[in-house]
Formats: C-alpha cells, structure tokens, sequence
C-alpha cells in the first residue's frame, strides 16, 4: 500500500520490526482496524510510541466517515501456535483435504535461526502438493504470521492410505439453472468438474443421459450388498439413495458408491443442497431414477434482474447560474488568487455513494459547482438512481433514502452530463485522488468517456498549507478556515465549501 512507503519514509527504522498484517474496514460498524505484528522477543511499544503511529494514520488516511483503530500484536513463535496456523491455512484453501491431516502428520523443530515444518505424505497428497506448489505458499504464510523464516519440507510414506479424492479440491465452478437462479460449487467430492448447465426435474419426462440438476437431499439411506460375479465376486459395495428435490418437481436417485468416496458420502444429509450429474433411466419398478456419475455440494444464490437497457435522449441535468455579484461579500476581491485559481475554469465535485468500494459500490448524489477567474459561476446537482438498495447506515449518514432517488436518472446518463460539464476544466475535490475521482472514471468508462482532466485535491493542498490542525478531513480544514459547512454528507453542500477551500488555500 502507498502509506506503508510514507510510514517508513517518516519515521526511518524507528519501527522496523513492525510488519503490517491487514487493513479490515467494516462499514456497518463504521471502523477501520490497521493490525500490526512484532516478534515476541522485541521490546514493547510505548504509549507514547502508539500514540505517535496512530497520529500518523489519522493524519493521512481520509477516512473522514470512519473511526481508526491501530492493533499492536506480539508473535509467539510455539508449537501448538504453529499447527494451529497450519490448520487455518488448510481450512481456508484445501478444505477438502484438511479433515485428512492431523497433527501427527507435522514434525516441528524451531530453532533461533528458523523453524523447520516438515510434513509426512501419503503418495497420492505429496504428488499433490507438488503439482500445487504448497510447500512454497505454505512457508510464505507462516512467515508472514510469526515473523520468522520458514523451511516446509515433505517425505512420502507410501505406507498412508488416504481415501478421500483430491484430484478436483481446487475447482470453483457456477452453473445457471433456467434462469431462476445461479448454482454454485462448494465442494466437489464425487467426480470432476461439471460440463452442463443444470435443468428443472420437472422438465425431465423420459430416459435421458448426461443430465445435470440441483436441489435439496431428502431420505439419505446408505445401504451394502455383496457382488455376485466377476473379479470382485464376494466382496462388499456400498450405495446410496436419496430423494433430490428443486422447485419444480423430485426425483429418486441412486449412487453406487467406490471405496474412495465412501466417507465423503456418508457425510451427506438431509436438507443439504446439491449439483449433480447422471443417467435418468426406468427402474425395476419403471419408475424414472437418476443413477449418478458426479456430485457436488452447492448453494443456491438468487439472481439479481438484469436492468432494462435505457437510451440516453438528452441532457438530464439542469444546472444553475450563480451570480459573481455575490461572492464579493462572501471574498475581499476576486483577483486576489494564485495562478492555480487565476486564469483557469475549475470544476470542484463531491459525490455520495452506496459505500466506499469503488468498485463496487454505486453513486447516489453528485454535487459541483465551477469556478471561473476565483468566482463561483454554475451549480450542478442530481441525485443518482442505484441499481440496489441504500444500505441502512448510508441513509443515516447521508439523510438520503431509496424514496428520493426513486425517480433520479440513472448514472449512465448523468455521467454524459458531468462529462460535457466538465470539459476544458481542471477538477477537485477533497480526497478526489483517493476516492471521488475513480468513481467518475468508472462510469465514464462504462460508457465509453475518459475524464483525463487535470486535478487539485484539497485534501492535498491543506497538508502542504500551515494549517495547525492534526486531522484533513473537511469537516476539520473548513473549521479551521472559518468556512461554514451545513449539511455536511451532501453533494452539493459539500462541493460548495470543497470550493471556499480551495479558494481561501490558494490567496496572494
């Protein structure tokens, strides 16, 4: 991340033995939690020390609508630690095959140099890890956590019988089902990865093979029998039976079940969701049965609706002239800026959005006004229509609700608008590098324009100034200036005072 260059920059090696571990911001809580590691053997931070690097984050992190919270952790380089470590590793990448290794399977020797993990493999899971590079991504992680050199080595015992299937635990795939809803995988554990689309029960009224289908077990039995012929003759098999049932109809089904998938099987229950693909064949009883070749466990994930298409027709947003007249009551005399100010149509903007993604998130106000030789001259303003919802804490926020922006055109069409006010125009906004500007490229892009506008952030411009305060948020900088900002959290009230900043920042 950028600060990480500017906290090493500021402070030398002063805190070299502090690593950044994550930067976690929860947006319902409002909260963004910047965790620190330091090994066990360095000494502790002063409270003076902490107080120092959080000072640091809040001076230059705009996080203007969340609190900062710094966490200082010390690692402790232990055993029992370590193979906790692993087990989260597994957990969270090879699911499937964490069930399989045990805490016997691992041999530690920590050292003061480093620590040595050296695992035992049955054949089938040292190849495995090899094709999947694990060894390397596993000591990567380790050291990561405890601050201190890994070396993961493996050996093969051949000795190891394992049963469960690990040739397909990697594969993610999702699957439409007629378009109702997305289908997608969680784990796959009898056969390979799925080639079709699933289809309704329903729509299955004869004999058909290679089908795919999804839907909710029910009446999960296990049941053996001995085979009576052939090279296995007198040796035991297990199968399954269950009901599978979608929104359309149900059907039987019956899995005979190799060794290897016994267990993974067993696991099945009731009411658990599932993908899978087959023979529909007649029964002994001529009643139609899905015999299975592949299954999955699944989830069904609503689909979103598509928006209609709009076209856009023509200008959306009106703006409004500002007399001139009027801002020499509200400045000494218009010709009194710099060169930045002076001779230059300045666009300032502030928008409103769905949450602080910018990729994800959406734009439900945008707010600018122009300046022309240091007079505030035109106003633009709209709400935006979100594709979703306003979340709950956004509306608190904000003051702006789902019944207001109702009937607000969509961005698509505002963003043509912006673009042709903008054009010829220099751009600002405080914190428009870091947040409000990739908004505007966004949806530019989205619609085939380039805001390649040069740009003055305010947020900028008031650290460099001799400004006394500790924080740049507007809120602060406006105080601090004398500059009144009602209704704060609002587009256009926001980019009018944006604007009287970066006016009363750039006087003679």
């Amino acid at each position: 991340m950028v600060f990480e260059e500017e906290f090493n920059s500021t402070f030398g090696n002063k805190y070299s033995q502090l690593h950044l571990k994550s930067v976690v911001v929860k947006k319902k809580d409002a909260l963004a939690t910047i965790t620190f590691l330091y090994p066990a053997n360095s000494e502790d931070l002063t409270i003076e020390e902490k107080h120092e690097i959080i000072d640091f984050f809040k001076q230059r992190l705009d996080f203007e609508r969340l609190d900062i919270k710094v966490k200082f952790m010390k690692t402790y380089v232990e055993e029992k630690l370590i193979l906790k470590a692993i087990e989260i590793y597994f957990q969270q990448k090879y699911q499937l095959i964490s069930t399989y290794l045990k805490d016997q399977n691992f041999h530690i020797d920590i050292t003061p140099i480093d620590v040595s993990v050296q695992i035992e493999l049955s054949t089938r899971m040292h190849t495995f890890f090899l094709e999947h590079n694990i060894l390397s991504d596993l000591s990567k992680y380790l050291k990561e956590n405890f601050l201190v050199d890994f070396v993961v080595t493996m050996e093969e015992n051949k000795d190891i019988v394992d049963e469960v299937d690990i040739e397909n635990v990697e594969i993610k795939a999702s699957f439409k089902a007629v378009k109702r809803y997305k289908v997608e995988v969680v784990k796959e554990f009898v056969g390979k990865d799925f080639v079709t689309k699933p289809q309704y029960l329903s729509d299955i009224k004869q004999p058909t093979q290679g089908v795919v289908v999804a839907g909710f077990v029910d009446k999960v039995e296990r049941k053996d029998f001995v085979i009576k012929q052939g090279k296995r003759e007198g040796q035991q098999k297990a199968y399954f039976t269950f009901v599978l049932q979608d929104d359309k109809g149900k059907m039987d089904c019956l899995y005979f079940c190799a060794k290897k998938y016994e267990k993974p099987m067993s696991a099945l229950e009731d009411f658990m969701y599932v993908l899978v693909q087959g023979d529909v064949r007649l029964n002994k009883l001529g009643k139609l049965c899905l015999y299975i070749e592949k299954m999955a466990l699944a989830t069904k994930v609503e689909e979103e609706e598509k928006p209609k298409k709009l076209e856009y027709a023509g200008k959306v947003v009106d703006t409004e002239k500002i007399v001139a007249l009027e801002q020499d009551t509200m400045f000494d005399h218009k010709d009194r800026y710099n060169k930045k100010i002076m001779g230059r149509n300045i666009v300032v903007f502030d928008i409103e959005t769905t949450g602080l993604d910018p990729e994800s998130d959406q734009i439900i106000e945008l707010g600018a006004v122009k300046i022309e030789n240091g007079n505030i001259v035109e106003k633009f303003s709209t709400f935006v229509k979100p594709t979703r919802a306003i979340p709950r804490e956004v509306s608190r926020l904000t003051g702006i609700t789902n019944e207001m922006v109702k009937d607000a055109p969509p961005i698509e069409f505002v963003i043509r608008d912006f673009y042709d006010f903008t054009r010829g125009c220099v751009l600002s906004g405080h914190n428009l590098i870091g947040f409000d500007i990739k908004f505007i490229k966004r949806e530019g892009e989205n619609v085939g324009l380039v805001f390649d506008n040069d740009l003055i952030d305010t947020m900028n411009e008031a650290r460099v100034s001799r400004l006394k305060i500790s924080r740049f948020n507007l809120s602060t900088v406006t105080k601090a200036l004398g500059i009144s900002l009602e209704g704060a959290h609002r587009a256009w009230n926001d980019a009018f005072a944006t604007a009287q900043v970066l006016l009363k920042l750039n006087e003679i």
